[in-house]
């Protein structure tokens, strides 16, 4: 078997999730990236305190509370979510998890982050590590006793 050209695909799938001679554009919005290639995208979100989602059936809600730092930026980040049921209320003892990933490189982040129930529907989620500028969605799924699991999900376009 001939592994040659399944080690070139892979030296360069590594070497385009690796560039680190992308242009970047900087910014405290946290929407910009890599020249252009975040200013125009319509997948993101622009990042602020309350930003809120709900999830595909309805029943509960994801509020982003607070991030550190803020936008999230490029490194480890730390934020807090709120989760909200239809009624408004905070959902607690729920298992919260949260997923980095780039999908326009097709990869997450090689850190798990950490969720930490904080009471009255609070997580605090510690360790999300974004590697690389670019589009990234952060995926909070949350999932209760005797219900089906819920998603919402994010997107930040990172700085350089």
């Amino acid at each position: 078997m001939n592994f040659r050209p399944i080690a070139t695909v892979l030296l360069l799938a590594l070497a385009a999730c690796s560039n680190s001679n992308d242009d970047t554009t900087s910014g405290s919005s946290g929407s910009s990236g890599r020249a252009g290639a975040c200013a125009s995208d319509n997948r993101k979100d622009v990042y602020t305190a309350g930003l809120t989602k709900q999830s595909a059936s309805s029943t509960l809600s994801v509020k982003i509370m607070d991030a550190t730092p803020a936008p999230p930026t490029k490194g480890t980040n730390v934020m807090t979510f709120q989760v909200v049921d239809a009624a408004g209320k905070g959902v607690t003892g729920a298992t919260v998890t949260v997923t980095p990933f780039m999908p326009d490189h097709g990869h997450g982040s090689a850190v798990v982050p950490i969720v930490k129930d904080d009471g009255d529907g609070k997580y605090t989620v510690e360790k999300i590590y974004l590697a690389m500028a670019g589009l990234w969605t952060l995926t909070v799924k949350v999932e209760m006793p005797g219900q089906a699991p819920q998603e919402v999900s994010f997107a930040f376009c990172l700085d350089g």
